[in-house]
């Protein structure tokens, strides 16, 4: 089964409709599942949603799209451990030329870990670290 990584851009595009992505991301995760593809994220992707979403109606949105997340056969989560943070890190520290954040690195690992090429987000440090991206910005 194919797989693709889903970054926090995506779920928050998923999530929230006034967002400019919402009807592309809409778009784009119908094809996946009709694609039959797996989703793999990370625990920090969670939390990074979770935190985008902390005020207002979005709260209990976050809550339903973890919770939808953790409930489905096609989802993998990767917990945030000591070894992926620390691999992060290393990496965070070395690419000084790019303004990756802690939490990107972990993603960029665990999909070249996985063997993933697609990445499910509107964010260009995945395409600078050679994945495809899915969500792309438009003039």
């Amino acid at each position: 089964m194919k797989s693709v990584f889903v970054d926090t851009a995506a779920l928050i595009a998923l999530g929230n409709r006034r967002d400019d992505f919402h009807g592309p991301a809409r778009t784009v995760r119908r094809t996946l599942i009709g694609g039959g593809y797996a989703f793999v994220t990370t625990r920090l992707v969670i939390v990074e949603l979770c935190n985008a979403f902390s005020r207002g109606e979005l709260r209990s949105t976050a809550a339903r799209i973890v919770d939808s997340i953790e409930q489905s056969s096609r989802w993998t989560i990767i917990e945030a451990d000591r070894p992926w943070i620390a691999a992060g890190f290393d990496l965070y520290r070395r690419m000084t030329d790019k303004e990756w954040g802690l939490v990107d690195c972990v993603s960029i690992l665990v999909a070249q870990h996985f063997e993933i090429q697609d990445v499910f987000t509107t964010d260009h440090h995945f395409e600078q670290a050679g994945f495809r991206i899915l969500l792309q910005r438009t003039a």
